[in-house]
């Protein structure tokens, strides 16, 4: 069975290779021409199906899309469902981190609570196969550690661990990322229809 990642990032695309281990399945990555998908959704879990309906119509094989980000309560849930292009351009980590950082100082803050939260949906020729939604509750911080992973990964550090995301292993960080949350709950239904 052949799995197209809603995606054309490579660090998501190795990310979920590594977190989706089940025999038979061949995982993959969105072609190359294929439109970016409208998101125009209210939350992670809208923007995950718009994505995945979007982007079935283009693949021909079972797709599944994410959508995901940090969400900080002491900045009223910012930077939310626009976590990719919180700093204005999409996917320029550098400035989105550094905008959260300049929040946490107007906020007379180093550290906050947050939470980082991932909506997967699966779709195969226009319809919707499964939904979920995995969260992992940690602290950001003002100031970034280690050089793995991408995005919010410097500043994220979770709850029970003495190490940011981007300090991880891809072993370590499977064991408490919100990717990884999301995917324990899809992947027994991957496997009904792997079987």
């Amino acid at each position: 069975m052949k799995l197209v990642i809603a995606t054309h990032n490579a660090h998501k695309l190795e990310e979920f290779r590594g977190l989706l281990q089940l025999p038979g399945l061949d995982v993959a990555m969105l072609p190359q021409g294929v439109p970016d998908a409208p998101e125009t959704g209210t939350t992670f879990v809208e923007n995950a199906n718009m994505k995945a309906r979007f982007y079935a119509e283009y693949v021909g094989d079972w797709v599944l899309s994410d959508d995901s980000g940090l969400e900080v309560p002491l900045l009223g849930g910012e930077p939310g469902i626009y976590s990719a292009r919180y700093a204005g351009v999409h996917g320029d980590d550098a400035a989105n981190n550094a905008k959260l950082i300049a929040r946490l100082h107007e906020c007379g803050q180093t550290q906050a609570s947050a939470s980082f939260v991932c909506a997967l949906a699966v779709y195969h020729k226009g319809n919707r196969l499964a939904s979920v939604e995995g969260r992992v509750a940690g602290t950001i911080f003002d100031h970034a550690l280690g050089h793995a992973g991408f995005g919010y990964d410097p500043l994220f550090q979770p709850s029970g661990s003495t190490l940011r995301f981007a300090e991880m292993t891809q072993a370590q960080k499977a064991e408490h990322s919100h990717r990884a949350a999301a995917l324990r709950q899809l992947a027994p239904r991957l496997q009904e229809w792997l079987d």
